[in-house]
């Protein structure tokens, strides 16, 4: 005979063993959920994460080997990171034509930046001037698997970015500088970065250019005025000038008064320069030298505003656009020494330090060659194997005005007197193969300076200067 309560008893204790084992089945699986969204969770915060104004790149998208990582600093390749930055990437030096692979230049529509293979300088120029600006990296360029690279920090400097590496979370997020000028004018209404490309670069230096009018207001030009202040709005220097101008080179602004008169004024609204000029252009950066202009004479001031060479001068430095294949870096200061000025149509040399190191009675530096059937010459001014700088001076022979040429180093030394009839150069291979002619001899200059010239005295063995005669003048 079967007992009611004892059969339901029994079926009682199956469904609470069943209950538990349910329960039992449940926790585990919750416990394994959890581990493995942790993991999952771990691995993902492990996995490399790559943003550009806070948008993520698809690592699918990207080169295997855009990024190297070597200890604590990254390497970022200059021709995978171009278009993701707005950059244009070329081979070969800017402007020289050459498909060169250990340099190249990128290139958007306000600046050209060149590189080259384990140098650490870079430089810098607006796409409408030909004036550089150099500057130093932290470590030198690498060539990689067929391509060049440079560190985050050195990039940063480059291309005008913010670079944020964070190695725990192994992350790495760009900011272009597009990007920073939307945010910040968003953020303060009296920036003044529209349109001004070298005071937008300011921020990345923690500086922000203001006007005393909201950037959507429009007022007249003649009612604005700007002053400088910090990315936490904080003023460093007050609204009062017509312009500000920032120079990237040394992190310092030049400045204009209602007089129309500029001066510099530092990061710290420290006043270097007293604004006295009617204009000033920084002509070498570590050097903290500066063209100055007044009333339509040029010299050079120090940073500090002491006269280097004095206002008295029709130009200071020379056309680089005339001497193409000689790559002239500072069309100023020539082999950071030789500091070309005009005066009266003539031309002379200082050397960083002041002093006059060539007199100023030069017809020209640099030689514009003649043409030659089957050759092409080239321009020259410099010659630098040898620090050269070609010069010319003007001779009346039989009522007939005639320029003939010599070579001065960079301290205003001769090398070869004025006794030659043209001086250029032929690009052969990439290379550029120096050549004087003196009654119709051609001469290979550099060899020609290892043979015969002491480049330490600057004496020669078979060179005269008969100034009365120049066409006496031979090398032979």
């Amino acid at each position: 005979m079967e007992i009611i309560g004892t059969n339901i008893s029994e079926k009682e204790r199956k469904n609470k063993k069943l209950m538990k084992i349910i329960i039992i089945i449940i926790v585990l699986l919750l416990v394994v959920s959890i581990a493995l969204f942790a993991t999952i969770y771990y691995l993902q915060s492990k996995q490399f994460k790559f943003k550009i104004n806070e948008k993520s790149v698809s690592i699918a998208s990207m080169a295997n080997d855009l990024f190297i990582f070597e200890n604590d600093k990254v390497y970022v390749s200059l021709r995978d990171i171009s278009d993701l930055i707005q950059y244009k990437y070329y081979n070969g030096g800017y402007k020289q034509y050459t498909e060169d692979v250990t340099k190249c230049y990128l290139q958007n529509e306000n600046e050209v930046t060149t590189f080259e293979k384990d140098s650490k300088t870079i430089y810098k120029t607006p796409t409408d001037e030909v004036d550089y600006t150099y500057f130093t990296l932290d470590e030198p360029i690498k060539r990689i698997n067929g391509k060049l690279y440079i560190t985050t920090k050195g990039l940063c400097t480059a291309c005008n970015l913010q670079i944020n590496y964070n190695k725990e979370a192994n992350k790495i997020t760009i900011y272009t500088l597009p990007y920073l000028v939307s945010a910040y004018s968003s953020k303060y209404s009296n920036a003044a970065l529209e349109g001004n490309f070298n005071n937008q670069k300011a921020l990345l230096y923690g500086l922000l250019v203001v006007q005393n009018a909201s950037n959507t207001q429009k007022i007249s030009a003649s009612e604005l005025r700007y002053g400088i202040h910090d990315l936490n709005n904080k003023e460093i220097v007050g609204m009062k000038y017509t312009n500000i101008e920032f120079i990237e080179g040394t992190q310092e602004f030049i400045v204009t008064t209602e007089e129309k008169k500029v001066g510099i004024i530092t990061s710290t609204g420290e006043t270097k320069v007293n604004p006295q000029y009617d204009s000033l252009k920084q002509i070498d950066k570590d050097l903290n030298l500066y063209m100055a202009t007044t009333n339509g004479k040029s010299g050079v001031i120090e940073r500090n505003g002491k006269i280097l060479i004095y206002l008295e001068y029709e130009q200071i430095g020379i056309d680089t656009a005339q001497f193409p294949t000689n790559d002239i870096k500072n069309k100023y200061i020539l082999f950071d020494n030789a500091i070309p000025v005009k005066q009266n149509e003539k031309w002379g040399l200082y050397d960083i330090r002041g002093n006059l190191i060539l007199p100023v009675e030069y017809v020209s530096l640099g030689c514009i060659s003649k043409t030659s059937s089957g050759k092409t010459l080239n321009n020259i001014l410099i010659i630098p194997e040898i620090k050269g700088i070609v010069v010319s001076k003007q001779f009346e022979i039989d009522s007939k005005k005639t320029d003939y040429y010599g070579i001065v180093n960079s301290k205003g030394k001769e090398l070869v007197p004025i006794a030659l009839d043209t001086v250029y150069s032929i690009t052969v291979s990439g290379k550029e193969e120096y050549t004087m002619i003196n009654q119709g001899n051609s001469i290979d200059v550099i060899e020609y300076i290892r043979e015969y010239v002491n480049t330490e005295d600057t004496t020669t063995n078979t060179i005269t200067n008969e100034t009365d005669n120049t066409q006496s003048n031979n090398i032979e």
